[in-house]
């Protein structure tokens, strides 16, 4: 799966202000910025993740939502994907066959789950194994279903920077329908990395927010 694939499987769940991650800045070996009290994380289009979601933890993907305090459970979301609306209009590479008629009902019957991991190739380096229930909604925004993930609550990490990486597991291949690119539009079977690491700061309790 291509950068650009996420990017536009993204780029749709920010229309639809649901779940989203995108991009994010570079890790700073020296913390400039501080969480807010409010677990509250706001989507790049102002959703309230924390809302739309039910998660009373700390949600950390979205590039405002990358810190956190020491001592504090966790919520790791990243990127939707999207499929084809229905069987009609879908359309796959060559040599590919759904086992679902519908594209998104073929992509959560194929989904397993994912593992996190913290710190990835580090001493320190942790993961932490989930099952379907990562996929916490699907949403449709201008005819698009989209599926989208966060993970059950995670333990603290130490207070500093870190990275978390996404792998995701499915049964076997799955296509989206939306094209006939097998790199853009199809997810292979098996484990794999589904969002590149991500840069993120824990806190010591007594750290202050900086005056604006």
């Amino acid at each position: 799966m291509t950068s650009s694939r996420i990017r536009a499987a993204v780029a749709g769940a920010v229309l639809a202000t649901v779940l989203t991650v995108t991009g994010g800045a570079t890790a700073q070996a020296q913390p400039q910025a501080v969480p807010p009290v409010d677990h509250n994380c706001l989507s790049p289009s102002g959703t309230n993740l924390n809302t739309l979601l039910d998660i009373r933890e700390r949600v950390i993907g979205p590039p405002a939502c990358r810190e956190a305090f020491a001592g504090e459970r966790w919520v790791r979301s990243f990127p939707s994907w999207g499929t084809a609306p229905d069987a009609e209009s879908a359309v796959y590479p060559a040599g590919y066959t759904p086992s679902r008629v519908n594209p998104m009902d073929d992509f959560i019957s194929k989904f397993r789950g994912v593992r996190i991991v913290q710190d990835i190739g580090t001493r320190q380096e942790r993961s932490y194994t989930f099952g379907p229930e990562a996929l916490r909604l699907v949403a449709v925004e201008d005819g698009i279903p989209f599926a989208f993930f966060a993970s059950p609550a995670l333990r603290p990490l130490s207070v500093g920077p870190h990275t978390t990486s996404v792998f995701m597991r499915l049964s076997e291949q799955h296509c989206d329908g939306l094209g006939t690119n097998s790199e853009e539009n199809c997810l292979p079977g098996g484990e794999f990395p589904y969002h590149a690491n991500v840069p993120i700061t824990f806190f010591p309790r007594n750290a202050v927010p900086p005056r604006s």
